[in-house]
């Protein structure tokens, strides 16, 4: 989609009121004159296939972009995020790992799996001095509340669980009754308290809810959708954003959870990740697309809008797709992980 030519303002051709501009080397911007909108195109700096046998279900990078952390089967392998490099293999799963997420230190990574167990590990020298058990099936999301002396994991036995890392207690546990918890979402922890927390958390029968664990885990509130929804996540402490199987991104005020704010659809494929950083919110679908949406969504339009979208996944399934500070990572059904930098 975009050179690797650098030439900052050059533009192209125009035909029927589109123009395109070279921004960088990884960046191309095309406008349409009479709407008066644009569309970024950014290439990946880094595209490397880290495993040559499993799929990349779910990846992580620190809040630098400085490591990553991708599932491999069993394993999870730990890699320098500007090369690709890998620095180290965690062992210890005995199923395959569904889902991964550093803690804020950034030396210290949690991951969950079909063998339904909640591991922590050092990130420096690999080892595993936590496992946490008590689901009944395989762990498919995970959440840290504050600096993460809790997190939080949700499993495909419909329940989520809050878990004191220090005395690997269970604290609470919440059961939906809405099949298979798809993501966990922490949406007010950035203040880094430990014992106030909302949970927002959405679920295959379309369920999407929000619990406060500083009242008891007690529900805040509920919007049921029409189908199953797949990711989340909050724009401000009122705004979510949920994705749905076919994919549909609705957004919603928890004040008022029954009328949508907004609704956007780009294609027909399933919604696998949406993630806030900064003022962004990025989407991935299961068709290869991945893209910003703009999250000015309380204005009354009943749109939304892309100005964003990362090339290089083509028709492969974005199975998994983080963004923190400008640095955007992605796996897919190609056993590729792909960095962009903003």
């Amino acid at each position: 989609v975009v050179s690797t030519q650098s030439t900052g303002t050059s533009s192209g051709p125009t035909d029927d009121n589109f123009t395109s501009k070279l921004v960088s080397g990884s960046e191309m911007e095309v406008s349409h004159m009479e709407s008066k909108t644009f569309t970024r195109f950014i290439a990946p700096v880094l595209s490397c296939k880290l495993s040559p046998k499993n799929n990349p279900v779910s990846v992580d990078i620190t809040s630098s972009g400085g490591l990553g952390a991708v599932t491999d089967g069993k394993d999870v392998l730990v890699f320098e995020g500007p090369s690709g490099n890998i620095r180290r293999t965690l062992t210890g799963h005995v199923a395959d790992v569904g889902c991964v997420k550093f803690f804020p230190s950034n030396k210290v990574l949690l991951t969950g799996g079909g063998d339904m167990c909640v591991k922590i590990w050092s990130v420096e020298d690999g080892s595993c001095p936590v496992t946490l058990t008590g689901h009944t099936r395989a762990v498919t999301t995970l959440g840290m509340i504050g600096l993460g002396r809790h997190v939080v994991s949700g499993s495909l036995d419909g329940t989520i669980k809050t878990w004191v890392c220090g005395t690997q207690q269970c604290l609470s546990t919440i059961s939906p009754q809405a099949g298979a918890i798809n993501h966990v979402q922490i949406i007010n922890n950035e203040q880094g308290t430990e014992d106030s927390a909302l949970l927002l958390s959405v679920t295959e029968s379309g369920l999407l809810s929000v619990h406060d664990t500083a009242q008891g885990s007690s529900v805040v509130c509920t919007y049921q959708h029409s189908e199953e929804l797949t990711a989340c996540t909050s724009v401000n402490l009122n705004t979510l954003v949920a994705g749905s199987i076919s994919g549909e991104i609705v957004t919603l005020d928890m004040r008022n959870p029954s009328q949508l704010l907004s609704s956007y659809k780009r294609s027909n494929y399933a919604i696998s990740s949406i993630v806030r950083d900064n003022n962004r919110i990025w989407c991935s679908q299961r068709d290869g697309e991945c893209y910003t949406i703009n999250s000015d969504v309380t204005r009354d339009t009943g749109l939304l809008q892309c100005d964003t979208t990362l090339s290089g996944g083509d028709c492969d399934a974005i199975l998994c797709l983080v963004a923190k500070s400008g640095v955007i990572t992605t796996s897919s059904r190609d056993r590729m992980v792909r960095r962009y930098e903003m």
